[in-house]
């Protein structure tokens, strides 16, 4: 927020005030306003192909104009909307969206502070600013309770969360993903290896050892990363079967 105006991290701006038409492209703002009461502003989304997007009944009702990485832009004229709300993965059709004369914003959220913060812009463009600090508040305590807990853990698990298998890159601490493994007390192997995406050659997964691997984004099947190197059953990960999606 900056004199009364709600700034992303691509620099742009709108006014802070309840919006009534807006179209929605990012799965997690679109959850949020369900769960604080504010999904009549929604006028239409973008569906994901993988995973649902809850409540997935009453969301696979809503119209979808796009995916999440694409808008069809014709049929955002359709619906007239006062504001557009996507994710850091649609930053390809921002210009062309804010050339038709719409506003729009990016939420982009990357830890899980960043998620308390989507939380509360989303309060106050959908008009319920009221119930999203509320639910805020919620989350916030919950975030204490866990760090607080997992921090009295004498003995840490070592793991990584993978966002791809071809070459096996992990999310690094500074993500959702690696925020959440900090939060449960998990150490991330991927800490210690340069990038956003960091690569973790097998030699670099044999050397750590770790007690588990978890896939997320294009990983939807435990045997992808099973068989994605020679090395995942000689490590803890792989004789324990600790392989998650």
């Amino acid at each position: 927020m900056e004199n009364n105006q709600i700034l992303d991290d691509y620099g742009n701006k709108i006014e802070a005030k309840e919006y009534k038409k807006i179209i929605v492209t990012d799965p997690g703002v679109i959850e949020i306003l369900f769960k604080i009461g504010g999904e009549k502003s929604i006028v239409a989304i973008a569906k994901t192909s993988r995973s649902k997007i809850h409540p997935s009944d009453k969301v696979d009702k809503l119209v979808s104009i796009g995916n999440v990485s694409n808008l069809n832009l014709e049929k955002v004229v359709e619906y007239k909307p006062d504001l557009i709300v996507v994710s850091s993965m649609m930053l390809r059709n921002v210009e062309a969206i804010k050339k038709m004369g719409y506003k729009v914003i990016v939420s982009n959220a990357s830890n899980l502070n960043g998620i308390l913060d989507v939380i509360s812009v989303t309060g106050i463009i959908s008009g319920k600013k009221d119930e999203a600090e509320k639910l805020r508040k919620e989350c916030s305590l919950k975030l204490e309770k866990i760090e607080k807990e997992n921090s009295k853990k004498t003995s840490k698990l070592k793991g990584a969360i993978l966002f791809s298998t071809s070459p096996m890159s992990a999310f690094s601490e500074n993500s959702i993903p690696g925020d959440v493994l900090k939060h449960l007390g998990v150490i991330n192997i991927a800490a210690n290896v340069p990038g956003q995406r960091p690569i973790l050659s097998p030699e670099y997964i044999l050397k750590e050892n770790p007690d588990f691997l978890a896939g997320a984004m294009s990983l939807d099947d435990p045997q992808q990363i099973i068989e994605a190197s020679n090395v995942i059953p000689k490590i803890t990960a792989g004789k324990n079967n600790n392989i998650l999606i």
